[in-house]
This record gives C-alpha cells, structure tokens and sequence, in this order.
C-alpha cells in the first residue's frame, strides 16, 4: 500500500489570520512586498499592522506594493516536497494581484522533479478573512488525513459560498490609489458615508453607503442575515485599526447567529495600505458550504 503523503498549507500574506492559528496550524505565509519611504518591507515581518496603521494616521503617504516573486513561493513548496509532503497553496484573488501567477509559476517549477510530491495552487477568488476561513478550511481537512485531490475539490467547492462584506472609513485612501475621483471622496467623507463593498468570487461591487460606523456596523449584521438564512456559520471579523470595535461586532454576531468558528483578525499591511486604517468587515460561510453539498467537518 502506498503511503498517503501529508498536506502542507502555503498562502500569502493577504490571507488575514491571526498569528496564534498560523502557528497552530503549521501555515507557511509567503509576505508580500511594500515601499515605504524608499524601504522594501516584507509585509508582516518588517513591518506589523499596529505600527503601520499609526504611521498611515499620522499622514505618511501610503506605500506601493508588490506581489511575492515565484522564487518565494518555489523555495517554500521544494522545502515541503523535500519533507515528503503534498502542497495546497492558497492566494488572495488573481483579480487583484499577480500573486497567483508567481505561485503557478513556482508550481511548475517544483513539478519538474517527478520524484516529490505534488503542488495544488488555488485562486481563492476572495482576499483577507474570506481567504483565511478557506486556509482554515484547508488545515481541518489536512488534519483528517484527506488528499490533495479531496481537499483541492472539497476547497473549490466552497469558494462559491465565502461572503465577504467591508465597509471603508474613509474614500481617501481609493482616492491615493486612482480608484476614486477627488470630490466624490471628498464629498463622501464630508457626508459621513461609508461605503460598503462585497467581494465575491474575484469581483467587488458597492452594496450600501450608510452614513456613519455605527449604522454601517449594522448593516454588516443585516447583510449576514440575509446571506447565512439561520444556518451555523463561520465567520471571521476583520478590522484595519478598529479592535474593539470589531470585538463589539463580534459579540453581536455570536449572540445572534449559531457560530460554528468565529475569530477576529486584522488587515495586514498589503491590504490596508490600499485601503486605509478604520475597515471593519466580516467574511463567512455557512456550514454546509455552497447550499449544502459541502460541509467543512
């Protein structure tokens, strides 16, 4: 019989997990890169999300960023391949960043050696918390001791199902990136307006523009009502320089809904320097996944 190899999980750091399930889960995270001051900073590593969100308020411009270079996905798959383990790595959509082609890139590179195990790279068509309950996903089955090929289709099978909602503090931060046009930033921010985007399988569109962090709160917890339908649910609250009100969230989420898994975790660098401290989102799935056919346990 042929032994069943063990899974390793590899993503990059636009997966927004706390460094406590990073460590548990034995996760390898790949740092993008940022340019601050003419510095090159890996994200996570140089540079941390509560000193980088201090400098962003107090007015430094936001730094440019880049996705990880193939030879920092390849040198992480040959080291796992070398330990006789399968690799499943994970990236932030391909919509947003050439992050997913660098890991392809480094995928055919490993596969060139027969004699080692294999390397699945999957577009998580999401970002942030909604890749990080994919990652989680991933883990909990690795564990169980299923096969790349059962976790790679079991993950597909999920993305569909991952809801993703966020609401910014500010336009101006969109506006730095070119995404926005000077006086509507301008206005929304004089008008208290906080927009809300959802992001699903790689594209993002404007679902609500309530005035001020409280009701926009709020709507976070109506959009999840909407979408869950009184299913358990997992669930991970994301916040950019917001905790406590993220924990406030948190708490009014696992009062209401069946939590199966609810964590809190902040945006890394890469994602807030695009846009800005004070995000809160929440980015879930229900338990039985995409409508019942998949179910994370």
């Amino acid at each position: 019989m042929v032994r069943q190899r063990d899974l390793a999980l590899v993503v990059d750091s636009g997966c927004c997990l706390p460094d406590s399930l990073v460590s548990e889960w034995g996760i390898t995270v790949i740092p993008h890169r940022l340019v601050l001051d003419g510095k090159v900073l890996r994200d996570g590593i140089d540079i941390r999300p509560s000193g980088f969100y201090t400098a962003l308020r107090g007015g430094i411009d936001p730094p440019t960023t880049s996705a990880p270079a193939p030879a920092e996905f390849l040198d992480a798959f040959s080291s796992r391949l070398d330990e006789g383990q399968d690799v499943v790595c994970l990236t932030i959509s391909s919509h947003f960043s050439s992050t997913h082609q660098s890991a392809l890139t480094a995928r055919d590179l490993a596969s060139q050696d027969t004699n080692r195990g294999r390397v699945e790279v999957i577009d998580t068509c999401t970002a942030a918390g909604g890749t990080a309950l994919l990652a989680l996903a991933a883990a909990r089955l690795g564990s169980e001791g299923r096969t790349i090929d059962d976790v790679s289709r079991r993950l597909r099978s999920l993305i569909p199902g991952i809801s993703l909602f966020a609401f910014l503090d500010s336009l101006d931060y969109l506006r730095r990136g070119g995404r926005v046009g000077k006086l509507p930033a301008l206005a929304g921010d004089l008008l208290g307006i906080k927009p809300i985007a959802e992001l699903s399988m790689g594209e993002t569109r404007l679902v609500g523009k309530p005035r001020g962090r409280n009701r926009a709160a709020e709507r976070l917890v109506d959009l999840m009502r909407e979408r869950a339908g009184g299913n358990p649910v997992r669930v991970n609250v994301m916040e950019a320089d917001a905790a406590e009100e993220a924990e406030g969230l948190l708490r009014l989420i696992t009062d209401e809904f069946d939590c199966v898994e609810a964590i809190t975790s902040q945006f890394t660098p890469v994602m807030g320097a695009h846009t800005g401290p004070g995000v809160l989102g929440i980015a879930f799935h229900t338990e039985s996944g995409d409508g019942g056919t998949w179910t994370a346990t």
